[in-house]
């Protein structure tokens, strides 16, 4: 993939959120206010602020939080400032170190997102340099690929989240949707090495084996005329009062016919373009208390307990060291940074191959020039 030059013509305004540098840099930003979609624009490469490192970004993956908040849909609210870069994580290299980060930190490899630790001064994954918190970083070898490590956080923080709250419910099963996409992968792989049984739900039925080799032994095909009673069937057996569902609209109700008494299904995706419908199970929902809510992962104890985000960002960074083998991510296919319609388009049509990458420059044999940020 073609690397981007960083303009360096020299503009009068004085940076975008804070201090910045008089050169430009690309970006994929959004306006304050839905539902307008994000556009390329340029904006100033920002200063590294106290506590702070500025990253030149190498890839950034696509997650379907990406998309929901580049089109500013409601559970995501407003955002702080305007234009609002997107892109929730991503990989690079720090150029710059702001007052209060160890000095040894610059010109380190990293994964980071920026959300873990601040959001205020953050600058998103999808630009050419992101402004993060330094803590929110977590160190990469030199060895080591950005494009497969560039998805480090979303999915594997939302995953880590289902299990804990799994465990806080006493439960060694439970449901999951899209189960064949790169986060339901990681899942399984994960669940097995604790002892829980994910039930996965799938579309097509040649995800199976891909699951079954992977250590999951329930695998339901929604597209099965009698789903809702084989789902029934396992629920009850396994005791799975809990599913998390990634596809909204329509199907969320079905997933709760399925479920037995006193379940909660959680929706974390909207992949079918639709907030939920529960209008035929009200009453069913009332009656065998079922319950459906929200889970967004900002607002989880895996964010908002420090002590369980700091044993989550261990973990990650365990698997780093031991090679990937629970969280290192399979591209699908890059795109330049003046792709991203093209690339959330694809991002659409399903990541069961791998997630969409928009990639910036490559790890290898790059001759881009670098802007020296100095610092």
């Amino acid at each position: 993939t073609q690397a981007f030059v960083v303009s360096v013509r020299c503009i009068q305004e004085t940076g975008v959120h804070g201090d910045s540098l008089n050169i430009l840099m690309k970006a994929i930003a959004r306006p304050k206010k839905g539902p307008n979609s994000p556009n390329l624009v340029e904006i100033p490469i920002p200063k590294a602020t106290p506590n702070h490192v500025i990253i030149k970004v190498l890839a950034a993956p696509i997650n379907p939080s990406d998309e929901h908040f580049a089109k500013a849909h409601p559970m995501h609210g407003e955002t702080p400032y305007e234009p609002y870069v997107c892109g929730f994580e991503g990989a690079g290299v720090i150029v710059e170190v702001g007052e209060g980060v160890p000095a040894s930190m610059k010109g380190k490899k990293v994964t980071t997102w920026p959300a873990v630790e601040s959001i205020a001064e953050k600058i998103g994954m999808w630009s050419q340099y992101a402004r993060v918190h330094y803590e929110a970083c977590v160190l990469l070898g030199d060895s080591d690929n950005c494009e497969e490590y560039c998805g480090l956080f979303v999915n594997p923080l939302t995953l880590l989240g289902f299990l804990e709250v799994a465990d806080k419910m006493k439960l060694k099963a439970f449901v999951h949707t899209a189960a064949a996409s790169s986060l339901g992968k990681s899942l399984i792989k994960v669940a097995v090495t604790r002892g829980i049984e994910v039930i996965c739900v799938i579309r097509n039925p040649d995800q199976a084996k891909i699951l079954h080799e992977l250590g999951a032994h329930y695998i339901l095909n929604l597209t099965d005329p009698n789903f809702i009673q084989q789902l029934k069937e396992v629920t009850t057996k396994l005791d799975a009062r809990l599913a998390f569902d990634a596809i909204a609209g329509e199907f969320t109700q079905v997933i709760i016919k399925g479920m037995p008494a006193n379940s909660i299904v959680y929706t974390y995706g909207l992949l079918a373009g639709a907030d939920t419908n529960l209008d035929s199970v009200k009453d069913e929902m009332l009656k065998e208390n079922k319950q459906n809510k929200w889970f967004l992962v900002m607002k989880e104890p895996i964010m908002t307990d420090k002590e369980t985000k700091k044993k989550a960002l261990e973990f990650i960074g365990e698997d780093i060291k031991k090679g990937g083998h629970f969280f290192k991510m399979t591209i699908k296919k890059k795109y330049k940074l003046e792709q991203f319609k093209e690339a959330l388009e694809e991002y659409k049509k399903g990541a069961t191959e791998g997630k969409s990458c928009l990639l910036y420059k490559s790890d290898a044999a790059d001759d881009t020039p670098c802007v020296d940020l100095g610092g």
